[in-house]
């Protein structure tokens, strides 16, 4: 695949909230019963693994998908690969490294099921190399399992695929789910918690946190502590997430990775485009951003869908580069989104 040769390299940011253990916030914890609860994990079949995900209510934290879903349809067989995600080549945001990071044994527990689940010949865990503020080196191995460091610009997430051999079938799965699967296997216990980076200059605390599901962001950002008033929270990723106004009101998931605060918005002065193409060159996707930012605030969506506006992974790149501060990346999913209405309602 050759759609990843372009990007940004980013200051990532990782630190402390990497290097300290994980803070859980305190919460009763929900249980399962099923009808094998005396067989020892290492003697599980896969139906029985798949039915615990199941019943576990385990949700991927990688693409929102229902884990026993997942591995129900996946069969990889000769030259599968199972790939676990801890890539985590956004700014500020380790949720899913961390875990390779402070809670090695349960990670390679819930692999080693997810892979007796699947039946792959290969299984790694992909990790980013470019973590220069980290403290420590990226472990060899987490169990038996190789880790395989992702280099190259962001977004680095896709480059996973370049490690298998075209043709071949492949599953990906976050370390989150990993970590639930094996405490489901181990506890019965069902996935009531997500995990989430809370960090930013705000941020009197930060750390990556186990939080319920459906936590407020003001509870979660209460649990960390503020230096100060923020100007900007951002839930999700710093190139990827989206601000929000009200923390009270906004409740976290199973995929949402991260609660930014941040002194100082990006968005607070902004400036004309002066034409300088660096949001095309930033573009993983090779794509003629400029000319797709002009078409969007015109509202030309027959010229967007000739130029490829599909294709846009909503990465956040070209934002970053903007000299003129101009959010590139929010004016074209916006209009991809209008485009998809406009399909539904048949006008287009």
């Amino acid at each position: 695949m050759s759609f990843f040769v372009k990007g940004i390299l980013l200051e990532q940011k990782k630190e402390p909230m990497l290097t300290r253990s994980t803070l859980v916030m305190r919460q009763e914890f929900e249980y399962f019963d099923c009808d094998f609860p005396d067989v020892p994990v290492e003697e599980l079949s896969k139906e029985q693994i798949i039915e615990i995900a199941r019943i576990a209510e385990i949700i991927d934290e990688s693409d929102g998908k229902p884990l026993w879903e997942k591995l129900e349809k996946a069969n990889l067989g000769e030259g599968g690969t199972l790939i676990i995600d801890a890539i985590d080549d956004e700014p500020y945001i380790s949720s899913q490294m961390s875990i390779g990071i402070h809670q090695q044994e349960k990670l390679a527990l819930g692999i080693e099921l997810c892979e007796k689940a699947v039946l792959p010949e290969k299984v790694y865990i992909a990790m980013y190399r470019h973590i220069l503020d980290a403290n420590f080196g990226i472990p060899k191995k987490i169990g038996k399992y190789k880790v395989k460091k992702i280099g190259g610009l962001y977004p680095a997430e896709g480059r996973v695929y370049h490690h298998i051999p075209k043709g071949k079938n492949s599953v990906i799965v976050g370390t989150c789910a990993m970590l639930h699967l094996a405490r489901a296997a181990e506890e019965s216990r069902k996935m009531s918690t997500c995990f989430i980076t809370v960090a930013g200059d705000a941020v009197k605390n930060p750390r990556n946190v186990e939080v319920p599901v459906g936590t407020s962001v003001e509870k979660i950002l209460g649990l960390c502590g503020l230096n100060e008033n923020p100007e900007v929270i951002v839930v999700g990723g710093s190139m990827t997430g989206r601000a929000i106004f009200e923390p009270e009101n906004e409740l976290v998931g199973p995929t949402t990775r991260g609660v930014i605060a941040l002194t100082r918005s990006y968005g607070t002065y902004s400036y004309n485009c002066i034409g300088c193409g660096r949001c095309d060159h930033a573009c993983p996707k090779a794509l003629s951003v400029s000319s797709l930012r002009k078409y969007a605030e015109f509202g030309k969506l027959d010229k967007l869908e000739s130029h490829d506006v599909s294709q846009c992974i909503g990465c956040g790149a070209c934002s970053y580069v903007c000299p003129s501060r101009i959010d590139v990346a929010a004016a074209i999913i916006k209009a991809k989104k209008q485009i998809d209405l406009a399909k539904k309602e048949g006008t287009l």
